[in-house]
C-alpha cells in the first residue's frame, strides 16, 4: 500500500514539475509571439481560434493565455470581445495532454529522455538561443515520465483490496464520482491534471466510465468557481476574463452533464461496455466537449457577455477613483506586455497632472463624477515600475523600464509641486492684493501642464521646441511678480509668503517639465522606441494612452 501510494505520489511530482517547467520556459517565448500574433490577427476570428488553440497545446497553460489576453484587452489592441476566441481556445488545447495519457508511451518516455540527455550532453542548455526549447523538452519528458509512473501504479489499485472496495464504492454512484472530482481540484490545483488522474484509474480499470466522466465535470464546475473566486484580487479587465473563463467551464459542465444523462437514458449499455484500453479515451472526449462546446454555446451571446462585462469594467473604475486604468500586479507575467501597460498608465497620469489645480482655478467646472487619485495611481505605478525592472530580462525590456522609471519618477515629483500651487491659491488666492497674480500663475501652471501632456502623446518636433521655450528660465518674471506686490505693501505677511512659495513653486514644476523632455530624448526611452502606440518620435500624430489617433 505505501509503495503504491509513493509511487504515485512521485508521478504526480514529476507531472506537476514538468507542468511549471514547461509554462516557465515557454510562457515567456509563447506570450510574446501569441501578443504580436493577435494584435495583428485581432479582425479575423477563425485564426484567432486557431492561435488561442496552439497556444493553449504548446503551454499546456490557460492562465499563461488568459495573460496574454488581458495584456492585450487592457491596453485595448485587441476588444475584449477580440480576447474570447483566445481563451476558449486554449482551453480546448489544453485537452492535448488528457489525450496523452489515454495512449501507452512507455517507448515514447524512454526515446524523449534520451534526446533530452544528448541535447544536455552536447551544452545546448547553455546557449541563449536554444535554452528555451532545451528546457522545454527537458519538461516534456518529466511530464511524460510523470504519467507513465502515475499510469503504472494505477494498473496496481485493483490489487489492493481496500483500494478496490473504495473503487467499487464508486461503480452505480456517479454523484459520489463528482464529488470525488470536485474534492480533488484544490489537491491537484486544476481540471486538466484531474482528468489526467481520472482517464489513468479508468485505464487501469479502477474507474468505470461513467464515475470517471462525472469525476471529470465535478472537477471543472470546481474550477469554476475557483476561477471566479481568484478573479476579486486582480485588475477589473483580468476580473473581466476571469469571468468568461468560469463562465465557460459552467457552461461546459452543464452540457457534458446533459449529454451523458441522455447517452445513459437513449444507450445505457453503451458506455458501461467500454473496456479499461477505451474508457481513457472517452475520458479525453467528455473533457474536449466541455470545453469546444462551451465556447460554441457561448459564442451565440458573445456580444451581450462582451457589454455586460465592459460595464462591469468600468463600474468598477468609476466607483474605485483610485484603481489604474492599465496596469495590474498580474500583468508583471509578461514583462514586454507590462512595460506597454505601464507606459501608457504613464500617460494617463500626466493627462491628469493640470486637474490638480481644477478646484482653485476661476473657470472652474463642477465635477459630474468621481475625480481619479492620480497622486495614489502615480505611486502605484512607480512601484510596479520597480517590479517589473526587477523582473524583466531581456535587455531591451530592461531599458525602456528603467528610462520609463526615471521619467516617471519625475512626474511623481510634479504631484505634490501641483498640490503646494493649489494649497497656496486656496490659502491665499482672497487676498486682494496677490489674487491676480497668484491666478495668472495658476491659470498658467494649468495651460502649461496640458500643453505638456499634449506634447507627450504627439511628440511633434515643433511642439516639443515650443514646449523647450515655453520652459525656459522664468525665474526673472516670478521674481518681478513677486517685488512689485510687496512693494504695495498691500498684502498680509502670510499673502506674501504664500505668493513667493508660488512663484518657487511654478519655477520648480517648470524646471522638472524641461527635465523631463530632455530626458525623454534619452537612448531607450520608450518614446524613442515606440512603446506606447508602436509609432516612433516625431510622428505629429496625437495619440490617447489608449493608443487611438484623436
Amino acid at each position: 500500500m505505501l509503495e503504491l501510494f509513493l509511487g504515485v505520489f512521485a508521478g504526480l511530482g514529476l507531472f506537476f514539475v514538468g507542468m511549471r517547467l514547461l509554462s516557465a520556459h515557454l510562457k515567456q517565448y509563447a506570450g510574446n509571439r501569441v501578443r504580436v500574433a493577435a494584435a495583428r490577427l485581432a479582425r479575423r476570428r477563425w485564426l484567432m481560434i486557431l492561435l488561442g488553440a496552439g497556444a493553449g497545446v504548446a503551454t499546456q497553460s490557460t492562465n499563461a493565455v488568459t495573460a496574454a489576453a488581458t495584456g492585450l484587452a487592457t491596453a485595448q489592441v485587441i476588444s475584449i470581445r477580440e480576447a474570447f476566441p483566445l481563451i476558449a481556445c486554449a482551453n480546448i488545447g489544453t485537452s492535448a495532454i488528457v489525450f496523452l495519457a489515454a495512449v501507452d508511451f512507455h517507448l515514447v518516455v524512454l526515446a524523449a529522455a534520451g534526446i533530452a540527455g544528448l541535447l544536455f550532453y552536447l551544452k545546448l542548455d547553455q546557449s541563449p538561443r536554444h535554452r528555451a526549447y532545451v528546457g522545454a523538452i527537458l519538461a516534456f519528458v518529466l511530464i511524460l515520465f510523470g504519467l507513465d509512473m502515475v499510469g503504472e501504479e494505477a494498473k496496481r489499485l485493483r490489487a489492493d483490496p481496500m483500494l478496490q472496495s473504495f473503487f467499487a464504492s464508486l461503480s452505480g454512484l456517479p454523484v459520489l464520482a463528482f464529488l470525488v472530482g470536485a474534492a480533488l481540484v484544490p489537491v491537484l490545483q486544476t481540471a486538466k491534471t484531474v482528468a489526467v488522474v481520472v482517464a489513468l484509474l479508468a485505464q487501469s480499470g479502477a474507474l468505470g466510465p461513467v464515475e470517471a466522466a462525472c469525476a471529470v465535470i465535478g472537477a471543472n464546475l470546481t474550477s469554476a468557481a475557483n476561477v471566479a473566486f481568484l478573479t476579486n484580487s486582480v485588475s477589473p479587465m483580468g476580473r473581466a476574463l476571469g469571468l468568461y473563463q468560469a463562465l465557460l467551464k459552467v457552461i461546459g459542465s452543464a452540457l457534458a452533464t446533459l449529454a451523458l444523462g441522455a447517452l445513459l437514458l437513449v444507450e445505457p449499455d453503451l458506455i458501461r461496455a467500454f473496456d479499461p484500453t477505451e474508457a481513457p479515451f472517452f475520458v479525453a472526449l467528455v473533457y474536449l466537449l466541455m470545453q469546444s462546446g462551451a465556447y460554441a454555446v457561448a459564442l451565440a451571446g458573445e456580444g451581450p457577455i462582451a457589454a455586460r462585462l465592459n460595464a462591469m469594467i468600468v463600474r468598477r473604475q468609476r466607483d474605485d477613483p483610485a484603481e489604474p486604468r492599465f496596469i495590474s500586479r498580474q500583468a508583471l507575467g509578461d514583462p514586454a506586455t507590462a512595460t506597454e501597460l505601464a507606459f501608457k498608465e504613464h500617460l494617463d497620469v500626466l493627462n491628469g497632472l493640470a486637474t490638480g489645480l481644477d478646484g482653485v482655478r476661476h473657470d472652474r467646472q463642477t465635477a459630474t463624477a468621481k475625480p481619479r487619485e492620480w497622486v495614489a495611481i502615480g505611486r502605484m505605478l512607480r512601484e510596479f515600475l520597480e517590479a517589473l525592472t526587477d523582473r524583466a530580462e531581456d535587455e531591451s525590456v530592461r531599458r525602456r523600464t528603467g528610462s520609463l522609471q526615471r521619467l516617471h519618477n519625475l512626474v511623481v515629483d510634479i504631484q505634490p509641486q501641483v498640490r503646494r500651487l493649489a494649497d497656496n491659491m486656496a490659502r491665499s488666492g482672497g487676498d486682494p492684493a496677490v489674487a491676480e497674480p497668484m491666478s495668472m500663475m495658476v491659470e498658467s501652471a494649468h495651460a502649461l501642464l496640458e500643453q505638456f501632456a499634449a506634447t507627450c502623446r504627439t511628440r511633434d518636433p515643433i511642439d516639443i521646441a515650443h514646449m523647450t521655450e515655453l520652459t525656459g528660465d522664468r525665474a526673472p518674471i516670478t521674481e518681478r511678480i513677486r517685488l512689485a506686490v510687496m512693494s504695495q505693501n498691500a498684502a498680509g505677511a502670510e499673502a506674501e509668503r504664500d505668493l513667493f512659495d508660488c512663484c518657487i513653486t511654478f519655477e520648480r514644476i517648470i524646471w522638472l517639465i524641461r527635465r523631463y523632455l530632455l530626458l525623454s530624448d534619452e537612448p531607450g526611452s520608450p518614446y524613442l522606441d515606440g512603446v506606447a502606440d508602436g509609432r516612433s518620435r516625431g510622428s505629429g500624430t496625437e495619440v490617447s494612452p489608449e493608443g487611438e489617433p484623436f
